[in-house]
């Protein structure tokens, strides 16, 4: 066997050298594995796949008292622990996969140079490791996400030889660090656009943690930037490493861990385990007693060592989102800070300057940009106040995923927008003879070009894609299509459309945002109006529940014009979570209550005006009309009250 390989239940997998900035195919850290990229290789040689190899140790110590250490077997743990969770969550498409677990890597042998300054470099051999192999998602961890590719807070040099470093914000010419300041402290329209991404990406997890906690009863336990990875293409969240998750104990309304405990007045790295999770991420109940006489670093009272609910993710979640919304002035103004994230660092920044009151709880932005809106910022407070006596039933704290998304998705519809929300109907109505006028001409031109030379090459190169397709590679195979298509007839366009729609479906019953964006994209290289809007409707039933707010939302927002039933109810959908023509909406939701077809979409209509606040707003626009002024104050109001309980009533049944 080489010494490069390693033999899996039926692949053979190798690490892919030629990623990374070193070219050696390391990613990252963590606190008990060591990840890189890897390739998978049937054994006959025919296929190939990205993957992800994650080095594990096999067996941790842990304190457990003074100068007290239990010896953790982490190879059986996650064999009768974590890969169960694994298990029941692998039909979620937002939670990474599992393939493979390699426990006796045989020959293999990979020096990891990766490590902290001083140190030396780390052997990985069957003797202290074992790997898992995870599905590989194209694209950054949140973090890096945030901060490398969005506010460029670090860049890659060459240093000569063919070599590359990474260098951080604060080794930046000054001309440089000028510009990044301008954007951020002047540029109104930069901060609204991040903030918008913010609010999508919490939208998103709130709904993988809700399915993962409410539907599956899990929680996860270390929620952090790291652990949060946006898909390159689509800019889709999916949620990583669930070494720490723990299924609920519904007696207890939580999990319970026996947590050992730890001198916080130590030298200490951050790997260090001071807490179950991540420093700077974990709750304060996830932290573990102090020993040796150091100090407990928060108030102890109503602090539950050991007891994790969810609203211990909750925390971990406004936590994460602090950090993202403070990441160019935590990065920008402090090296202590690059240098505790980016080289393992040291405990005494996160002693000094985090792991207190003041600073840990209640986070609020108030070192970043004042453009960031108040209602995002009450979010975060919410999800990080303080530990009462009663927090877990106490109103002032969020207990559910629910409600935190009505929350940002409320605070995301009262932030100020660049381009001013109106009734996607009336833009459609202009925008469309303009649009696929321009759209007409274009196909005219290319399919000129390329009607001769390009069809044949086109369809192979689909074919090839569909033979060797995984979900990262949904881009290319909407490319593939497209390119095809330029070269068809509107009748070859269809079979195309279909191919590539029918595909999709094999790999999993229900269509995700990505593969949405894909067919729409299609869709829009096509004129037979009939063929797009029964296609429209097909697609928006196979829709999967967790993607469906964003799937429509770039339907109706893409698709320029159609009459099917199921845009119709998009279109309303859509104005339901802009809060918009709320009248039109409930009317159009009536038209369509027996609808037995469209099901699914008129009942996600339902949930969508089943609040409060929208349901008075339904009522008052129906009496406004019926009643033309006619009733006094307190007939008004009798009226609203009745016409909002038999509201409540429909969207109950209908719901």
């Amino acid at each position: 066997m080489n010494h490069d390989e390693m033999i899996g239940s039926d692949f053979v997998y190798k690490v892919d050298t030629s990623h990374g900035l070193s070219n050696d195919g390391y990613i990252a850290t963590g606190t008990e594995s060591i990840v890189y990229k890897g390739v998978k290789i049937s054994k006959d040689g025919n296929i190939k796949m990205a993957c992800v190899l994650k080095f594990k140790y096999k067996y941790i110590k842990m304190g457990t008292g003074e100068d007290e250490y239990t010896r953790i077997n982490v190879l059986e743990r996650f064999k009768d622990k974590d890969l169960k969770i694994f298990d029941e969550l692998q039909n979620c498409r937002s939670v990474v996969r599992i393939y493979d677990i390699i426990e006796d890597l045989g020959d293999f042998t990979l020096i990891d140079t990766h490590v902290p300054e001083g140190k030396s470099s780390l052997p990985i051999t069957s003797e202290r490791f074992f790997c898992v192999v995870e599905e590989y998602v194209d694209g950054w961890s949140l973090e890096e996400y945030c901060r490398d590719e969005y506010w460029k807070l670090t860049k890659e040099i060459d240093v000569g030889n063919n070599m590359k470093r990474r260098i951080s914000f604060h080794e930046y010419r000054d001309s440089d660090k000028e510009a990044i300041f301008k954007s951020y402290h002047h540029d109104y329209d930069e901060i609204i656009r991040y903030q918008s991404e913010m609010f999508r990406f919490m939208i998103n997890l709130c709904e993988i943690l809700e399915y993962i906690t409410e539907k599956k009863g899990i929680l996860h336990l270390d929620i952090k930037p790291d652990n949060i990875m946006v898909t390159r293409y689509g800019r889709e969240i999916v949620l990583v490493d669930f070494g720490r998750s723990e299924h609920i104990d519904f007696r207890l309304g939580g999990f319970v861990c026996g947590l050992g405990s730890a001198d916080y007045n130590s030298e200490e790295s951050i790997a260090r385990m001071f807490q179950y999770g991540t420093l700077g991420y974990a709750a304060p109940e996830c932290y573990v007693p102090a020993m040796n006489g150091s100090k407990f670093p928060f108030s102890e009272d109503g602090v539950e060592k050991g007891w994790m609910t969810i609203e211990s993710d909750i925390f971990s979640f406004g936590a994460t989102f602090w950090e993202c919304l403070n990441m160019f002035e935590l990065y920008t103004g402090s090296r202590e800070f690059a240098k505790d994230k980016s080289q393992g660092g040291s405990y005494d920044f996160y002693r000094k300057y985090v792991l207190n009151d003041e600073a840990y709880f209640e986070r609020d932005l108030s070192l970043t940009s004042p453009h960031y809106h108040e209602k995002l910022e009450a979010i975060i407070k919410k999800c990080t106040l303080k530990r009462c006596p009663r927090f877990k039933t106490d109103p002032r704290y969020y207990h559910s995923y629910g409600e935190l998304k009505d929350d940002i998705i409320y605070a995301r519809d009262s932030a100020p927008a660049l381009v001013k929300t109106e009734n996607i109907k009336v833009s459609n109505s202009f925008g469309v003879v303009g649009v696929m006028a321009s759209l007409i001409i274009v196909l005219g031109l290319i399919s000129l070009v390329l009607k001769f030379s390009g069809s044949t090459i086109a369809q192979r190169k689909l074919d090839n894609i569909m033979e060797t397709y995984n979900p990262t590679k949904i881009e290319m195979l909407e490319s593939a299509a497209i390119e095809q298509m330029k070269s068809s007839t509107e009748a070859e366009k269809h079979s195309i459309y279909n191919k590539t729609y029918y595909f999709l479906k094999e790999q999993d019953s229900s269509l995700d945002y990505s593969e949405t964006v894909a067919l729409v994209e299609l869709m829009k290289q096509m004129s037979d109006k009939d063929f797009v809007d029964s296609s429209i409707d097909k697609m928006l039933l196979d829709v999967e529940k967790k993607g469906f707010s964003s799937c429509i939302e770039y339907t109706v927002t893409n698709i320029t014009d159609s009459s099917s039933k199921g845009y119709e109810l998009a279109v309303e959908i859509y104005n339901a979570q802009k809060r918009i023509e709320l009248g039109r909406c409930y009317e159009v939701l009536l038209e369509n209550i027996d609808n037995e077809q469209f099901k699914p979409i008129v009942q996600r209509l339902a949930q969508d005006l089943s609040h409060n606040e929208m349901i008075t707003q339904i009522a008052e626009s129906i009496i406004d009309e019926e009643d033309s002024g006619k009733s006094n104050s307190q007939e008004r109001s009798i009226k609203l009250a009745e016409k909002k309980h038999e509201i409540k009533e429909v969207l109950d049944s209908v719901s």
